[in-house]
């Protein structure tokens, strides 16, 4: 039997709630059962209706979103968590609360039934076909450097979780850079990184445009990740990621080139 998502929306502007709302009701996959506009009655909505998944705006006024997500994670059963935010860089603090996704404002309606398809995955996988812990063979990423990606944009990246021996999808918004070394291409998102065998010309395909730049023979980064640039020299430039580890690059001078032209237009 065809169950939809129950879900809570947690949001302080009303204007925003009911956007979201007709969003999730768009996907016919999501019926909201509550909404609430700050975090303490937020909780009690909870705790009382036990949704599935909760929406939650990550700037809420007095206890913030992340704040409620703690205290979320401690009802007899924590509902899966999607936030909101208009800043992107909340991203990193989203994730460190195993956050299913993140949507920035303003909403887009393709990212909003994106993060319902990854709700699906974990909580009907039956229904939705995939799952992050599948099995199933049309999820793996075969172990040989022949391994092709030939999704458009909108479609997610299969990568394998070797800690927890699960099939991650992420979609392009998710990556931070990608990297070719030593033999492999590695793919990092904001907290984590996944090595896998695509071709670097697939992702860079798949990646296409803005915001991901190329830098260097092997390193696309995504210009919303760097946390620094240093220029040390005629179209010399370091960049430093907004990743768990800070991965560090040096642009080629080439990649330097194009770097700099961003940022003057940015400027």
């Amino acid at each position: 039997m065809w169950i939809r998502i129950r879900a809570v929306i947690i949001e302080d502007e009303p204007l925003a709630a009911q956007y979201l709302a007709a969003l999730l009701d768009d996907t016919c996959q999501v019926e909201v059962v509550g909404s609430a506009a700050e975090s303490e009655a937020g909780l009690r909505l909870c705790a009382e209706l036990r949704p599935d998944a909760v929406f939650v705006d990550i700037n809420l006024p007095g206890k913030d979103g992340l704040s409620l997500a703690k205290q979320l994670a401690m009802l007899p059963q924590p509902p899966r968590l999607v936030f909101t935010t208009g800043n992107a860089n909340r991203a990193t603090d989203a994730f460190r609360l195993e956050a299913v996704d993140y949507l920035l404002k303003p909403l887009d309606p393709e990212q909003v039934t994106e993060s319902v398809s990854r709700l699906l995955a974990y909580l009907r996988p039956f229904e939705s076909g995939s799952s992050p812990s599948s099995d199933d063979h049309a999820n793996e990423v075969p172990t040989s450097d022949k391994t092709r990606f030939t999704g458009t944009a909108n479609d997610l990246l299969p990568v394998k979780d070797v800690d927890r021996d699960q099939i991650r999808l992420l979609a392009r918004r998710e990556v931070a850079a990608v990297l070719r070394r030593e033999r492999r291409t590695w793919v990092h998102t904001v907290r984590e990184e996944f090595a896998t065998y695509y071709p670097l010309a697939d992702l860079m395909s798949w990646l296409g445009g803005d915001p991901f730049i190329q830098i260097g023979r092997h390193a696309v980064v995504n210009l919303q990740a760097i946390e620094r640039v240093t220029h040390y020299g005629d179209r010399l430039y370091h960049v430093r990621l907004r990743d768990r580890v800070g991965t560090e690059i040096t642009a080629s001078r080439t990649g330097a080139a194009r770097l700099a032209t961003v940022l003057k237009t940015q400027l």
